[in-house]
């Protein structure tokens, strides 16, 4: 009988550690949620950290299916009250205004809570006072959410997805510049994770209800530190990297020779299918799981998931380069190190077909270990931003302010701020160039405009110059183009008669940010708000070219670049 009850207890504690045990209603578990995050960030001792509040979370999802919300909420005020916290002084920081299009604790007076609870919850929100920033912020960086006090459990179990829950949908409720901007009211993504995660009994099932919940945040900065993307979708890929144009896979690089050759494939070749779905059935298919803020970056981050599975093997359809069409071909994949392959966006080494010859215009420099930041071609400059330093802008400058025309390629990355001085060389005068906000963390949900992007000290880009260039500035951008490389967009746009070329840009801008899961797992997201001086948005819609040019198949085929080509072609239109 002994050993029967041991056994017993063992299965009893083995399913304890595999199911999320709560028996709580679904619209009870929404409300438990904005409660426990509004005392959170609101209440002297919760902000403070002198509460464990995870633990307090838990003791309350392990209740009975009878608990209520408003009965939660009576406990934990009159749990908190009792305790002692310090008396601080509210954080001090340049706040120019404030908006309130993220804050909106309406829901404080409709979602059924006691009379002493509302009249609590309205003083802690409309008097707010002693707010501590122990989840919040740091003093080393005061304006960006800091979620490094959050605590991790040495001794993770899947019961703690429903703080990861409830502590990732809060820290976006109150600490993410852009929700006003997102497609669904961020109220409904809870309601729609709740059951999500009540269905989590596998570690397998809490990755993906994470992959999920990032997802919803819309915003192309967001990742998982360690991603749980081939956990997921699957540890295979393709034995070559691609891109993706017209809604199709063109292989550019081969990674695995011999199954390549295998399946009859080569360079070039256009793959339609993938077990006789098409690519942008696919592509649409998995963009549940993709926090791409647009179309464009799903297309662009197509290369990590498009072949993912667990399959070995799939049957592919499409045409090769010489137009004979393939169907029913067996292709194996390969396993894959996720973010650790130079070639894994499948970018061609392009080149310049321009007036009957070729130019190789991206040159690698070994000595320098980066590509040569600059390319003249008779009357025409080309700079490779991503590659610039200041010691060239102030030694190639000089020679492409003599040219006829001149191109900046913001498709790479450069965070770069000294790179500010090439606006004095194509600015006339000073310019303001963009504003930002971030959260106002002694009243959590509110958000501080400040009239700069970078600090005060660089309010204006470039000076006085009578002398400036006068010749036709073309930008080339696309969906590479990102973040800081959108900032350097905006600022380029101050350039009159500029002209962009290519196609809608990554829509994500301002520092990234994270969330510190329970499992030591972190969720980054843009965690400040960039906007043009007259506060309109970048994020989400990216930068919008004034002339439209994308990749074709027979472009990426051929590696030609049309976007260089096309500005180019604007150059020499001018008189």
């Amino acid at each position: 009988m002994r050993i029967l009850c041991v056994i017993v207890l063992f299965f009893s504690l083995s399913a304890r550690a595999q199911v999320s045990p709560t028996r709580i209603p679904d619209k009870e578990l929404f409300a438990i949620g904005k409660i426990w995050g509004l005392l959170k960030y609101y209440h002297p001792v919760t902000s403070q950290g002198k509460i464990d509040w995870n633990a307090e979370l838990l003791k309350v999802l392990e209740g009975p299916a009878t608990t209520k919300a408003s009965r939660v909420a009576d406990q934990w005020i009159l749990l908190l009250d009792k305790l002692p916290f310090d008396t601080i002084s509210p954080a001090a920081f340049t706040c120019d205004s404030l908006t309130k299009r993220n804050y909106d604790l309406r829901w404080i007076d409709k979602q059924g809570l006691s009379t002493v609870a509302r009249q609590r919850f309205r003083k802690l929100v409309d008097q707010p006072a002693n707010i501590g920033f122990y989840y919040t912020r740091s003093e080393k960086e005061p304006i960006r959410f800091n979620s490094n006090s959050e605590k991790v459990f040495t001794d993770w179990k899947l019961d703690y997805a429903w703080i990861d829950l409830f502590r990732t949908w809060n820290a976006i409720e109150y600490f993410y510049p852009y929700k006003y901007l997102l497609d669904k009211k961020w109220d409904n993504v809870l309601k729609e994770m709740i059951p999500v995660f009540r269905s989590i009994h596998s570690t397998a099932a809490y990755k993906k209800a994470i992959m999920l919940l990032t997802a919803n945040i819309q915003d192309t900065h967001t990742s998982l530190e360690s991603t749980y993307q081939y956990d997921v979708l699957g540890k295979l890929t393709s034995p070559f990297s691609f891109q993706v144009a017209d809604g199709s896979v063109i292989i550019t690089v081969i990674k695995d020779a011999g199954k390549v050759k295998a399946a009859g494939l080569s360079l070039g070749d256009r793959i339609t299918h993938i077990n006789n779905e098409p690519v942008n059935s696919i592509i649409q298919r998995y963009s549940k799981f993709i926090p791409a803020s647009n179309k464009s970056v799903l297309n662009r981050e197509a290369y990590n998931f498009l072949f993912s599975s667990n399959d070995s093997v799939c049957v592919i359809k499409g045409q090769h380069v010489d137009g004979s069409s393939f169907s029913g071909v067996k292709l194996t994949r390969i396993a894959r190190i996720f973010l650790d392959e130079w070639d894994q966006d499948g970018i061609p080494n392009y080149h310049l077909r321009y007036k009957g010859k070729d130019h190789e215009f991206l040159v690698w420099n070994q000595q320098l270990g980066k590509l040569d930041p600059a390319f003249f071609l008779d009357d025409k400059a080309y700079f490779e931003f991503a590659s610039l330093t200041l010691k060239d802008i102030d030694s190639l400058l000089p020679v492409a302010m003599t040219k006829k025309g001149m191109v900046i390629d913001l498709r790479g990355y450069n965070n770069n701020g000294a790179l500010l001085r090439i606006f004095d060389y194509l600015f006339t005068s000073p310019q303001h160039f963009g504003i930002k906000t971030h959260a106002d963390f002694n009243r959590p949900g509110m958000y501080c405009f400040e009239d700069n992007i970078i600090t005060p000290e660089l309010k204006l880009t470039g000076k006085n110059n009578p002398d400036a260039y006068k010749g036709k500035v073309v930008v080339l951008i696309n969906e590479y183009t990102q973040s800081a490389a959108e900032m350097w967009g905006m600022i380029f746009k101050r350039i009159p008669g500029v002209v962009f070329v290519g196609s809608q840009t990554a829509g994500a801008d301002g520092n990234k940010t994270s969330i510190r899961l329970t499992n030591g797992n972190r969720i980054i997201f843009s965690g400040l708000g960039i906007y043009y001086p007259d506060g309109g948005e970048t994020q989400r819609i990216g930068i919008k070219p004034d002339v439209v040019v994308r990749p074709t198949v027979s472009s990426i085929r051929n590696k030609e670049d049309l976007l260089l080509l096309k500005a180019f072609e604007i150059i020499d239109q001018q008189k």
